[in-house]
Parts: structure tokens; sequence; C-alpha cells
């Protein structure tokens, strides 16, 4: 008798965790659906006629596949902002993308390294303060800080970093995030018995990190940067506070104005076009190491 009651909770459960999953993934083919035909109206709308075929047909496919809306964008989409000598100056696409790939990929070098390495000699040298590093790590990713804007700013401007690529390196290389447990867990799922193989051969420290702990990190540290890079190169918000006189393609798409363009960029078609430009190098990295982005981060963070 209990054993059938048993088996009937057990059915019943199951029953209810097929449903409920049943559900979850219902709603999350719904949500791909919903960005694969935004994404492929992006994409028709940036082959169409501007005048002739858009106002008239915003859905359907285009009459006439219109490629010259790429060139407009490429060669009239620009930004004028602040230099040094206080005057402004025109930023074209070729800059704009050049801005761009200096602030994501080196902010994302500096964000990804400097939490490989503390998370590695926290979790490996077991120190006075290494519990400590990994609970400010935690409380800072739970309290939310507010009102540090001005702040940041004004300690910028006095350490000669506002307005400076090389600046935004050195501000985004800390370890409190996301990216630090990750690192710290999969440090400490590495058996200590390669340190300690590598002491008894004479290495130090510094090169047992290097040569040995730090290689066996890389696709892991690949990963991280790679998701930090697209994360950079959409990011508008910071380059447009603390870059004004080095406009990224971010910012660029985000204020753009009809008034500041000529006639050609006015309309929807090109300035979609401009849009798929920005995505192409986004797009490219996916394509090439998405089976990465889908796998090595299973490799930390999992487990505590």
């Amino acid at each position: 008798m209990r054993k059938n009651v048993l088996k009937g909770i057990e059915h019943k459960k199951r029953k209810e965790t097929s449903v409920f999953s049943i559900i979850i993934v219902a709603l999350l083919l719904l949500y791909c659906l919903t960005l694969v035909i935004l994404f492929s109206w992006a994409i028709i709308a940036s082959f169409k006629n501007p005048l002739l075929d858009f106002e008239i047909n915003k859905v359907g496919l285009p009459k006439e596949w219109i490629f010259d809306n790429y060139l407009t964008a490429y060669n009239e989409f620009y930004v004028e902002a602040p230099v040094s000598d206080g005057t402004t100056a025109i930023f074209g696409m070729p800059m704009l993308f050049l801005y761009g790939f200096l602030y994501a990929f080196g902010c994302a070098f500096a964000a990804t390294l400097i939490p490989c390495l503390v998370g590695y000699v926290t979790a490996k040298f077991q120190f006075k303060f290494s519990k400590l590093i990994y609970l400010i790590v935690i409380v800072t990713m739970i309290v939310p800080i507010v009102g540090n804007l001005p702040a940041e700013i004004a300690m910028a401007k006095s350490l000669n970093l506002y307005d400076q690529i090389w600046g935004m390196w050195i501000m985004k290389a800390n370890f409190l995030g996301i990216y630090f447990i990750v690192f710290y867990n999969f440090f400490r799922s590495q058996p200590d018995a390669y340190i300690e193989a590598a002491k008894i051969d004479g290495s130090s420290n510094f090169r047992t990190m290097v040569q040995i702990m730090l290689p066996m990190a890389m696709p892991l540290f690949f990963t991280v940067m790679l998701i930090n890079f697209i994360s950079f190169w959409n990011d508008y918000q910071v380059p447009l506070i603390y870059l004004p006189g080095h406009p990224t393609i971010a910012v660029a798409m985000a204020t753009i104005k009809d008034s500041a363009y000529p006639q050609s960029m006015r309309n929807i078609p090109s300035k979609i076009a401009a849009a798929m430009l920005m995505l192409v190098p986004v797009l490219v990295l996916f394509l090439a190491f998405h089976k990465k982005l889908l796998g090595n981060l299973t490799m930390g963070g999992i487990k505590g």
C-alpha cells in the first residue's frame, strides 16, 4: 500500500514537472521566434527604397533590393564630438568602429584578466583575507551602489583618466562581479597536485600560475572575454559619459538625430542599415565562437 502511494506521488510530481517544462519551453520558443521575426524584418527593411517602397510596404519583401543603403550608411553616417582644443570634429564610420573596438577589446581584456588573477590567488592561497575578498564581491553584487557617478567622474578627471580610452581600461580592471565567482570556482575545482608537482620541480608561485594554471583556464578566459567584448561593444552609456571626445559606434547609434545628418540618412532603411553594420562584428564573433559561449561557462560558477 505504501509503495503504491509513493508511486502515485512520484507520478504526480513528474506530471507537474512535465507540464511546467512544456510551458517554459513554449515561452522560450515564443521569445526566440519574436527575436527572429524582428531581426528578419530589420534586414529586409534595410534593403528597401526609403520613399517608394518602405513607406508603402513596411512589412513585405522589397520590390527592388537597394544595396546602396549600406553604402550611404557607411559614407554619410557620422557624429560630431568635442576635441581637446575646445572645437568639435566629425567622426565617420571608420573612426567610430575604431574607437568602439579599442574601447570594447581593451575593457573586455582588463575586465577578464583581473577577475582571473584574483580568483586564482584567493582560490589557491588560503591567506587571511581570501574569504574577506570573496565576501566583498558577494556584497557588492547584492547591494546596489547608487549616486557614485559624480564621484567617479571627478576621480577620473583628477587622475587624467577622463576622455582617455586607456583610462577606461584601467577603470574596468576590477574583480567585483560574477566572473570572479566563475574563475574562483574553476580554480577551486582544479587539483592541488599540479601546484605541488611544480613546487617539487623548483617552480615559483608566479611561474606556476603563468605556465601551468592559467593555460588550463584559457578556454574559460576567452569565453568570458568574448562575452565581455559583446557587452562593451553594445555599451553606449559609459562612453557617452566618460569618452566625449572618442565617440564609439554605439554612442553614435544611440544619439542619432535627423537634424545632424544629410537628407540621405534621414530615413529608416538607412538607419537600419547603419545598425546592421554595427551588428556585423558581434555576429561574426558569435557565429565563430558560439560553441564556447554555450559550453565553457559550465566549467566554473556552478559548483561552490
